[in-house]
């Protein structure tokens, strides 16, 4: 996915989670601010119910006071005229709007009924209310009688004392409530519930509720607001007791604020919004992608160009006319593909320069090969001749010179040949190993032999210049190894007399070795002026010559390590330097071991 989609589809997932988190975020902080206010207005509401009930149980409470005033009843009571008594006590309960009104004896015996036909012989079932009402002067409270819920009042009939008690019966059913819905300022529902034997609750009256008691569980007594859900319907609800008196169930008045209908404005208009907030997202959407193809179409002319810089084509990348970042940009890749190209084109000038002067030193290093050859071959010539012609004078052949000093000079003339004669083999040696030309003839070779033949031939050299030259190590048990042995000689020579050479007065130089495995290791150390870890890498070169306190007593061409460092290479070997200045230096020569087959020869 290219990055102008992938811009699109980052802004338009943004934006619809955006707008998706503020719905939701608005949706659930207004339903929490409803569930909230409605708790407290449903908390108040039970508040203004339960004033209602008590205001409506005074009215009563009067109403009957008034009623066990009137003389025809409490004559009727006196002279025990039963048809005068219920006929009283008929009209009493129309005027209140009773259900059912009592005459109660004093002992509490039921004497008249309104609802019964007979009352002989059976006894009012709340004793508690007679005798508050006797020490009271009245007595309320709220009852279950069979599936119906009563607000009943006792007041006593005095003439002028007590001679009975008046009991009425209001009924709290559908239509009190209702009444009660009317007067309150507030839409919600009222319920009242009765306990039964099981401990379950059961419908005793209800008014705009839709509530069913089979899922409630109330602990008693009830309080706080709860929200309840039933029917996918969701309901805030306060529950409230009332009071009973023994032996009635208990009564429970519930008050219900429904959610769905106080939340269906809102949800009302979630269509509408999310409407609006889809045309938000369209223009969101129409806006970023002409944003995006602004942005996009410049950067990927941009790495277009950035691929063919890759790809070595420095065409200059077409201009952007933007006054932003993007402009810059395009600004500064041009300037760095210009800089690229010239770069480039230096380097590769330089290349071209450096290719041809590396030939040219190359063409000079195999002229100067053949050149020290050629002159060695040259020289080696009359050097000879030198060399004769000084030890035939030396030596007197041709007859007595005369004079002794000339015998001298000629000694002298003699030795000068033989150094110059030696260096130039050394040159010739060095030379041969540039060119790849110097052939080893090999055979077995046994370190100890060579080693104890080239320690002889320098003990003068380290005699004469007061150095102790060891030989540590038990030789003799190294195997052979396959090699050219004049030209190891001559390799293990240079390296000790270098050794020695640079070893002042009092030093020595130890060689040890030893074998592992299939490599022989020679370490020739030395207690000399030592070299700059900066200069190792220079001392094995030919012609170069280490600057010491110690040149003006020893002369030399630089040509033994760098002669010994090849002859160990053509035998697969190695030669390693390791020096500290004032410390002294050492040299490990590592050769592998080879099993030397002789090639037969015929008897």
């Amino acid at each position: 996915m290219g990055f102008r989609y992938r811009l699109i589809l980052f802004l338009v997932v943004t934006l619809v989670a955006v707008q998706s988190l503020t719905a939701a975020f608005a949706y659930f902080y207004l339903r929490q601010s409803l569930v909230v206010r409605a708790k407290h207005e449903l908390m108040g509401e039970m508040d203004v119910f339960t004033r209602q009930l008590q205001f409506l149980s005074e009215r009563v409470t009067d109403a009957v006071k008034v009623s066990s005033l009137d003389y025809a009843l409490r004559s009727a009571i006196a002279q025990h005229n039963g048809n005068t008594e219920i006929s009283a006590l008929r009209n009493h309960s129309r005027r209140i709007g009773a259900a059912r009104m009592m005459l109660v004896g004093l002992d509490g015996t039921l004497e008249k009924d309104t609802a019964l036909h007979t009352a002989a012989e059976k006894r009012f079932v709340f004793p508690a209310l007679l005798r508050q009402a006797a020490d009271r002067g009245e007595a309320t409270s709220s009852v279950v009688i069979g599936d119906h819920i009563f607000w009943i009042v006792v007041v006593p009939v005095r003439a002028p004392v007590p001679i009975a008690y008046l009991v009425a019966f209001i009924p709290v059913d559908s239509a009190l409530l209702d009444r009660l819905q009317n007067i309150s300022a507030r839409s919600h529902g009222i319920l009242l519930a009765t306990g039964t034997q099981k401990g379950a609750w059961q419908m005793g009256a209800e008014s705009r509720t839709g509530l069913r008691l089979s899922s409630f569980h109330f602990d008693l007594p009830p309080t706080g607001a709860t929200e309840i859900v039933q029917q996918n319907h969701h309901y805030l609800i306060v529950a409230s007791q009332l009071p009973t008196t023994p032996p009635s169930a208990p009564v429970i008045a519930i008050l219900s604020y429904s959610l769905d209908e106080a939340l269906s404005p809102y949800r009302n208009i979630i269509i509408p919004l999310l409407l609006l907030l889809m045309l938000a997202l369209a223009t969101a959407v129409t806006g970023a992608m002409v944003i995006v193809r602004s942005v996009s179409r410049p950067i990927e002319a941009l790495a277009a160009s950035a691929k063919r810089i890759a790809a070595r084509d420095y065409t200059a990348p077409p201009t952007i006319a933007q006054q932003d970042e993007i402009g810059n940009l395009a600004e500064a890749l041009i300037a760095m593909t210009r800089a690229i190209a010239e770069r480039e084109a230096a380097l590769t000038h330089a290349a071209e320069e450096a290719n041809l002067a590396r030939e040219q030193a190359v063409r000079a290093n195999e002229a100067k090969s053949h050149f020290l050859a050629n002159m060695s071959h040259e020289l080696r010539t009359p050097l000879n001749a030198i060399v004769g012609f000084s030890q035939m004078l030396e030596q007197q052949i041709l007859g007595p010179i005369g004079v002794p000093r000339y015998t001298d000079y000629a000694r002298d003339i003699g030795r000068s040949g033989q150094q110059l004669l030696a260096l130039l083999e050394q040159i010739l040696d060095v030379a041969e190993t540039e060119s790849n030309r110097l052939i080893l003839a090999k055979g077995p070779v046994r370190l100890n032999d060579i080693l104890q033949q080239t320690l002889i031939r320098l003990h003068p050299l380290a005699d004469s210049g007061c150095v102790a030259l060891a030989l540590e190590s038990q030789f003799e048990d190294l195997p052979e190894i396959e090699g050219d042995a004049a030209r190891l000689r001559q390799a293990f020579t240079n390296v000790i007399h270098n050794a020695i050479k640079f070893t002042p007065a009092g030093g020595e130089v130890r060689v040890m070795g030893y074998a592992k495995a299939d490599w022989l290791s020679i370490r020739i150390a030395d207690s000399g002026v030592g070299i700059a870890a900066e200069l190792l890498g220079h001392v094995v070169r030919p012609f170069h010559r280490l600057r010491s306190a110690l040149d003006g007593q020893q002369q030399g061409a630089g040509l033994g390590l760098p002669f010994a460092k090849a002859v160990f290479e053509l035998h697969g070997g190695t030669l390693d330097l390791e020096s500290q200045p004032g410390s002294g230096t050492t040299v490990t020569i590592g050769l592998p071991v080879r099993v030397y087959h002789a090639v037969p020869t015929a008897a």
